[in-house]
């Protein structure tokens, strides 16, 4: 249904103001933290440089340079005295260093982090990487990886995603993972925007790039998902959602007071599989599902349907352990602070479930007390096998023989369930599925869109390209500063467009070419300098907003 590849050029400046164009993937940056092998920490207080010929190192704030000459093998950064020293070959040649030291590989290149490992291979990063002071311990640095989110995509999608799911699935990925990368959050770090882990999106840098996945970026070149308020969505995604997905609020707590549920996102509600599915959020029709494999979009994964089994004595040690850390979470109550005062189980009991079946209160009794675990991932980590949470927190328990207690959990699904399921993504892909298909039965109510780009009263000319086979799209303008007039241009041909108060759209689809389309902003008023508008390109509407 749709592909489209979009690229933005500023093709004419006027005068000395100069109004940068954030609206593509090759022009935005993005800071991203970087781990240890083994995802351990963000902070540092030493690392090397191998293939250090091809680097540049320096110091920021006083311009310092390396010297190199070609034969070095090693380029070594610590600190000491909560200032930076640089090593290269073992003989000190830089101290008292305030940083941040950039470190940059000639065009082309990528930079190697001496025994950093991704997926088994030497790690290597696009970009530039920037050593700059913790704000949290001013002894150690953070290791950030500064690039374009272009270069960023092609080392997060092939590893998010298995690209044997197939074209439209890893596209469907990547606007997922553009709009996480863009959205706006609380920030974890100070020094960057983005760890490299699950705790944010995996990404492993350039060495683990694959030719498929990068087609998937260049083919969404710049679009994400908006909301009905023209603002980037939360695209929130996970391994399995179990044939059912489930709505944000009774998956995660608000961010900021920490309320659970939480409030409601209206795109990432509760969706089933097929229109055929009940509501699950009641005991029997939890039971019903979750112990059957109805076919579903999730129906290839492994995780799709799942069970575990614990005796009495085994549940106990794990749950006299897991409740004690699990307390700190704020998520039970009352709080567990000794092995000892768990005492003997009693009983198990599902108090409320959200719609997918995702158990969000759950009653732990004992003989010394009872107690109530809310939230979907402080459940999981409760009930561990072998050290290893629960694959997701829609299950039921059934006990088995009372004399011997065994309680057994009938699971489905990995993770939190909430927006794109990416093991669906892969069978809807699989079924031949297009990637804004995909997108819209998951995230409801959204538009597929162009990162908007500014433009301002005559400060310059905008063109954008793009190439679509869907033959039908529409401008939006957001005219945030009373604007009276503008035009634009599709392929040459002229659209002289009166502004409203607040938003404009305009229908391009009569110009459109099958193939590459071009399409110019202008704002003729010379007199006008502070005030602009945003446009963006609308290439797809949901069909259920």
């Amino acid at each position: 249904m749709l592909k489209l590849i979009i690229t933005i050029t500023t093709i004419l400046i006027f005068g000395s103001y100069h109004l940068p164009v954030l609206a593509s993937d090759n022009s935005i940056p993005i800071r991203v933290g970087i781990s240890d092998t083994k995802f351990s920490t963000y902070l540092f207080d030493s690392i090397e440089f191998n293939d250090v010929s091809g680097l540049n190192v320096m110091d920021s704030a006083t311009g310092y340079t390396v010297p190199l000459k070609g034969e070095e093998k090693v380029i070594k950064v610590t600190s000491e005295n909560n200032l930076f020293r640089i090593y290269v070959n073992d003989e000190l040649v830089a101290r008292n260093l305030t940083g941040p030291v950039l470190v940059r590989a000639k065009e082309g290149n990528a930079i190697s982090i001496a025994g950093l490992k991704r997926k088994g291979k030497q790690a290597l990063y696009r970009g530039y990487i920037e050593l700059t002071r913790s704000s949290k311990d001013c002894s150690k640095f953070s290791v950030v990886n500064v690039l374009s989110l272009k270069n960023y995509l092609r080392g997060v999608v092939p590893n998010e995603m298995p690209v044997k799911f197939g074209l439209e699935a890893l596209k469907a990925q990547t606007v997922a993972a553009r709009n996480y990368a863009i959205a706006p959050r609380i920030k974890a770090y100070q020094e960057f925007d983005l760890c490299d882990s699950v705790a944010c999106q995996v990404y492993f840098g350039a060495n683990t790039e694959d030719s498929l996945s990068d087609e998937a970026v260049e083919q969404t070149n710049g679009i994400i998902a908006i909301d009905n308020e023209d603002k980037p969505i939360l695209a929130l995604y996970s391994s399995t959602a179990g044939g059912y997905t489930e709505s944000y609020k009774y998956a995660f707590s608000d961010p900021e007071t920490k309320a659970f549920p939480s409030k409601d996102i209206h795109y990432l509600s509760a969706t089933p599989d097929k229109p055929e599915f009940e509501l699950l959020n009641n005991e029997k029709s939890a039971e019903k599902f979750y112990t059957s494999q109805p076919e579903s979009f999730d129906d290839m994964s492994p995780y799709y349907r799942w069970s575990k089994e614990w005796s009495k004595d085994e549940l106990e040690e794990v749950l006299s352990k897991t409740l004690i850390s699990q307390s700190k979470t704020g998520f039970v109550s009352p709080q567990l602070f000794s092995k000892e005062d768990f005492g003997k189980l009693q009983s198990i009991n599902v108090l409320e479930r959200g719609n997918s079946g995702k158990i969000i209160k759950l009653q732990i009794k004992t003989d010394k007390n009872t107690y109530i675990v809310s939230k979907e991932l402080v459940i999981r980590r409760c009930f561990q096998k072998n050290g290893i949470s629960l694959p997701s927190a829609n299950f039921v328990i059934t006990l088995i023989d009372s004399e011997k207690p065994v309680y057994k959990f009938s699971g489905g699904g990995f993770g939190h369930g909430v927006g794109l399921s990416q093991w669906g993504a892969g069978k809807m892909s699989y079924l031949g599925f297009m990637f804004d298909e995909i997108l819209m039965h998951y995230y409801k109510g959204i538009k597929l869109a162009t990162i908007p780009v500014r433009v301002a009263g005559n400060s310059k000319v905008i063109e954008k390209i793009f190439y679509t086979e869907h033959e039908k799209a529409k401008v939006c303008i957001l005219n945030k500063s009373g604007l009276s007039k503008m035009k634009i241009l599709v392929n040459g041909k002229g659209i002289n467009v009166k502004l409203k108060d607040d938003k404009t759209f305009v229908d391009i689809s009569r110009y459109l070419n099958k193939g590459v389309n071009k399409i110019t902003y202008l704002i003729l008023d010379d007199t006008i300098y502070s005030k602009y508008v945003e446009a963006y390109i609308i290439v797809r509407e949901s069909d259920n907003e």
